[in-house]
């Protein structure tokens, strides 16, 4: 998959299998906060951005600012989209 074919759902989706079931358990939807609904931390967002990179191709170590700066899934998506 690369990121102009990636779709929210299956973003959301990567995001989902990487963080624990608990915080996944009603599904992850791309106007969730990182923080607030998911409980993501710096390690949890590390762990997303390693997975989203080997899933999409995109290059996360170039765009780990705007990672770090994220604070909703629809900020990830956004990021991925560049790609």
């Amino acid at each position: 998959m690369n990121t102009s074919q990636a779709s929210d759902e299956e973003i959301c989706g990567i995001i989902a299998s990487v963080i624990p079931k608990k915080a996944a358990k009603g599904g992850v939807r791309p106007d969730m906060s990182l923080r607030g609904d998911l409980g993501i931390d710096s390690l949890a967002l590390m762990s997303i951005v390693f997975v989203l990179e080997e899933k999409t191709g995109i290059d996360a170590f170039a765009r780990v600012d705007a990672f770090v700066a994220a604070e909703s899934v629809s900020d990830i998506i956004d990021i991925v989209r560049k790609g």
